[in-house]
């Protein structure tokens, strides 16, 4: 038995119509008064502000779909009927605004085809509802992508300060050391500690002008020369070193031959009798090199 047909209410899909265009402006929606919401905490909750709009449309027009059906039937049996009595589906007259010599014609709904678009709804707004969604949810995801980018870049550049910051105590501490150790004016920086150590031995002053010539080249080998005038023979050991580091400082052209000699930076650190000066020695260097 057919039902009879009656005109169904039909609720429009419009919470995708309140949705914001950029996600960024959910910002000032957000209960976020003790803080400030980070882009990436904005970017979800316009995503989840999104998805649930679309839920809210799919089951308005999962609901509406019954109403509809009957709706349209009103529609072609109203259609039908009329056609059968020959009703017309609307009117022309001519524009009486028009000052023209030959004013147009304008065409008008018939009040019966009016009516039914009024008041015997087909549609619900779903397929610009769908086309919205599709759209916004591109721009959504982007701007949570680029929030995820934001977030990784804030987040290494943290790390970065945190690690910098946790070196530079650990050189506080570690100079603080030197200089309890070495009793050293308390004053004193890592350049200050280095030339003092250097003083305490001829050869881990010799090498460290050598390794500093092997860094850096541009001004030639004067700081190897300079150490070579403070170098004083005491042994045979002695001479061949000044001897083999003073041929490398003849025709000097490039500092890696203060690495490849035989009384190399490297040969005259390891034969320092004090293994812990000559260590000392080196985090003093390193940390100088970074003032």
């Amino acid at each position: 038995m057919e039902l009879a047909l009656k005109v169904m209410p039909v609720e429009q899909c419009k919470a995708m119509g309140k949705m914001r265009s950029s996600p960024g402006d959910f910002k000032h929606s957000m209960n976020t008064s003790y803080r400030e919401p980070t882009m990436l905490t904005i970017a979800d909750f316009a995503l989840a502000a999104l998805e649930a709009a679309r839920k809210d449309d799919v089951e308005k027009h999962t609901n509406n779909l019954p109403a509809m059906e009957m709706n349209a039937r009103v529609v072609d049996r109203v259609g039908t009927l009329m056609k059968a009595i020959e009703m017309p589906d609307g009117w022309s007259e001519r524009d009486q605004n028009s000052r023209a010599r030959i004013p147009k014609t304008i065409r008008h709904h018939a009040g019966w085809r009016t009516d039914l678009a009024k008041h015997c709804a087909i549609a619900d707004g779903y397929t610009a509802a769908t086309a919205d969604y599709e759209r916004l949810k591109v721009t959504y995801t982007k701007y949570r992508e680029d929030a995820l980018r934001d977030a990784e870049q804030r987040k290494g550049q943290a790390d970065r300060e945190k690690a910098a910051a946790l070196a530079a105590r650990r050189a506080d501490m570690e100079l603080a050391a030197m200089l309890l150790k070495y009793d050293l004016p308390i004053e004193s920086e890592w350049s200050d500690v280095l030339e003092a150590l250097r003083g305490r031995d001829q050869r881990l002053d010799l090498a460290v002008a050598m390794e500093d010539v092997r860094g850096d080249w541009n001004d030639g080998c004067g700081a190897v020369e300079s150490a070579l005038g403070r170098f004083t023979i005491r042994d045979n050991e002695d001479k061949d070193i000044a001897n083999d580091v003073l041929g490398c400082t003849r025709d000097f052209e490039d500092g890696r031959v203060f690495r490849d000699t035989t009384w190399s930076y490297s040969a005259l650190y390891a034969s320092v009798a004090d293994q812990q000066l000559a260590a000392d020695v080196q985090t003093a260097r390193g940390h100088a090199r970074n003032e």
